[in-house]
């Protein structure tokens, strides 16, 4: 039997990222997943929303990814994970299940995905993504995170279920048909990051993932090994280059390209004097965004439980003055930029938390399956709808 290939397309503001990976099975290790290849696309630096630009642009920018990866890792792909960063919204649902005097089983948490609360999600214009069971309450008490096993009479489970447009996966669809590759699953990018970059401690403890993306930051909050909630800030990196743009009236590419360089300064010993006079522009937003982000961690009602640990990820993590700044910020939590676990391959890429989120898409593959695995020419056949919910139904 050949190993399971697996492949990854992160579609974001900044680039479009696609990488295939294969799984191997290691004595002593139990299964791995090894990084065979890897291609990106560089999109304007004025793009905000990648599904803003022509469909014949967008899909250039897709043949680039693809055909790298495809050549780096000497295999054509057929299927692929798929990550979004945009038109994406959260509901906490509350659900009860009838349990008799018996004993809790997984079955009876995942009886959401067949009652009315869960189809009712489907709708003329939205679907959901992803749903995480949060909390649990038995026969009305106190809440509890692992209900199975218990004696009740009733279970109500809370659960948070992040869903998004049907117009904007219908794009992705027709990108992907364009290909000829069938779509596997979609995927949020902030939840992707926060599986690419936390520990087992962490996602089961509790922390804040904050991924500095082009056009926003999302600040992500796990517990007991689910993503309980997130909250969007709408400033990037984008705003950074733009402020030093308006400000020198350069245009908006070299400052980009400025920005990357003021990225990697020491805010104790400035090497680069050309640099100097853009680095106060630089220095006020990167204190703004600290600002905000600390008043949104500390005003989220998740606080308590997450904040002890808070890993930073994205396009704009490699910032030394942001780092700074938010670990400053929270100088009472335990603080890191954020590396990819849990997938073997160069370091130079696994380390590089711009990835995080085309990595955690591989992570999420290998550790999620969805009906028609055994037969992939299934999954040609079905929309997205079919795609999503035969997925809920069957975990």
């Amino acid at each position: 039997m050949g190993q399971k290939i697996i492949s990854a397309i992160d579609i974001r503001a900044d680039k479009v990222i696609c990488l295939i990976a294969q799984e191997l099975q290691i004595l002593d290790k139990g299964k791995i997943l090894q990084l065979i290849g890897i291609g990106t696309s560089k999109l304007s630096v004025n793009c905000l929303k990648p599904f803003s630009l022509e469909m014949d642009e967008i899909k250039n920018h897709l043949d680039i990814a693809i055909s790298k990866a495809e050549v780096d890792a000497g295999i054509k792909i057929s299927n692929v994970y798929v990550s979004i960063s945009e038109n994406m919204k959260s509901d906490y649902i509350e659900y009860e299940t009838k349990i008799s005097g018996n004993i809790i089983t997984e079955n009876d948490i995942k009886s959401f995905f067949k009652a009315a609360k869960f189809k009712c999600l489907y709708t003329e214009t939205e679907e959901p993504l992803h749903s995480f069971p949060i909390s649990f309450k038995v026969d009305n008490k106190k809440s509890l995170s692992d209900p199975i096993g218990l004696k009740a009479d009733t279970l109500q489970t809370k659960w948070h279920v992040i869903s998004t447009s049907k117009d904007y996966l219908d794009k992705i669809l027709d990108l992907l048909n364009n290909q000829d590759i069938s779509l596997k699953q979609i995927v949020s990018s902030h939840y992707a990051s926060s599986l690419a970059v936390l520990s087992d401690d962490e996602a089961d403890n509790g922390a804040v993932s904050i991924d500095i993306q082009k056009n926003k930051t999302i600040i992500s909050y796990t517990f007991d090994n689910q993503l309980i909630g997130y909250d969007t800030v709408k400033v990037g990196t984008y705003n950074f280059s733009n402020d030093i743009s308006q400000v020198k009236s350069i245009s908006l590419e070299k400052a980009e390209l400025l920005r990357k360089q003021i990225d990697t300064m020491n805010t104790q010993r400035i090497y680069e004097k050309k640099l100097e006079k853009y680095y106060d522009i630089y220095s006020s937003r990167a204190e703004e965004l600290s600002n905000i982000i600390k008043n949104v961690i500390l005003k989220s009602k998740f606080s308590s439980i997450v904040s002890n640990n808070i890993v930073l990820t994205g396009y704009g993590a490699k910032s030394l003055t942001v780092q700074k700044f938010i670990k400053n910020q929270m100088s009472g939590s335990n603080f890191r930029l954020g590396s990819t676990k849990k997938i073997n391959g160069s370091k130079t890429y696994l380390d590089n938390p711009s990835l995080a989120s085309a990595f955690g898409l591989l992570t999420y593959a290998a550790n999620h399956s969805m009906e028609g695995e055994k037969d992939v020419s299934d999954l040609e056949k079905k929309s997205i709808l079919s795609i999503i919910y035969s997925f809920f139904r069957n975990l």
